[in-house]
């Protein structure tokens, strides 16, 4: 059964997208899963880490994707480019990116595409966002195609964030151990709360938990961790094992001819170590507890 995994936060900063690219890596490089990568974030940075993105003339700083090396101009009069963006303007015929790795495909962000779909207006919202992507994830199609779905959010709220949770099976919560992303994962919790109560018993959405994210050694950290380690509406919902701040998961990204991940490091790196812990705890809460 196809997997849906949103890693959904509220709050920018909490290293949400580093976590979706770990767990899209880990599944495709060391489980060996066929992955869809899907990025609803208008910053686009999930993309950017898989594609060649170009800078949208139309726009100051957005990100479109390449044009598709399957594009037949003579064919289709259209400009060539596909994203997930595309499912919210009508039609659901969008066209998934390789990466630069092996099992994993993306269907990326187009920025200024992702913005005029988070401004729908409140009349709009539930038949033109908010149920999209979960029709387009139901297509026979995409459940023979992929084993695992990793699903980017922008870190807020919104109408694109609840279309990802409305669309997924699985969900994860990164957060940083700081006063205000504690409060972020209320917020989070109380959506994740909503979208069960009206999920029928054969569609039901888990919470596969609370992932310590971008910790460093301070003793903040450690008892902001240790609080939701005890407390009674977080405790059942900690992942075990933390993600530390390290320099080197920025490095990992620049390019050359592509970037590197972190489980083609030596194996007794630490980064590789520490991440390959983390996702195998959630990959097993996911495929093993369904």
């Amino acid at each position: 059964m196809l997997k849906v995994i949103a890693n959904a936060t509220n709050k920018g900063g909490e290293g949400k997208t580093t976590v979706s690219i770990l767990l899209s890596e880990y599944a495709a490089l060391v489980m060996k899963k066929r992955v869809l990568a899907i990025d609803l974030d208008p910053q686009a940075n999930f993309s950017k880490y898989y594609l060649n993105l170009e800078y949208d003339p139309a726009t100051n700083g957005g990100k479109i994707p390449p044009i598709h090396h399957d594009h037949n101009a003579e064919e289709d009069p259209g400009d060539g480019r596909s994203s997930i963006a595309d499912i919210f303007y009508g039609g659901q015929g969008v066209t998934p990116y390789p990466s630069f790795f092996e099992n994993i495909e993306i269907l990326p962000a187009h920025s200024q595409r992702l913005q005029d779909a988070e401004a729908v207006t409140k009349q709009d919202v539930v038949e033109k966002v908010h149920l999209r992507l979960k029709e387009f994830i139901s297509l026979d199609e995409v459940k023979q195609n992929y084993d695992l779905i990793i699903i980017d959010t922008p870190p807020s709220k919104g109408p694109l964030t609840i279309a990802g949770i409305k669309a997924c099976s699985h969900m994860v919560i990164p957060s940083q151990m700081e006063e205000d992303s504690i409060d972020g994962i209320y917020g989070m919790l109380q959506l994740w709360k909503q979208e069960s109560y009206i999920r029928t018993p054969d569609d039901p959405i888990t919470l596969v938990g609370i992932l310590a994210n971008r910790v460093r050694n301070v003793s903040l950290h450690e008892s902001f961790f240790e609080q939701l380690s005890k407390i009674d509406s977080t405790k059942d919902f900690i992942i075990s094992h933390k993600i530390k701040e390290r320099v080197i998961y920025g490095e990992l990204r620049v390019k050359e001819d592509r970037p590197k991940s972190v489980f083609e490091l030596a194996v007794d790196h630490p980064a590789r170590v520490e991440c390959s812990v983390a996702c195998k705890e959630i990959m097993d809460r996911i495929f093993q507890n369904g």
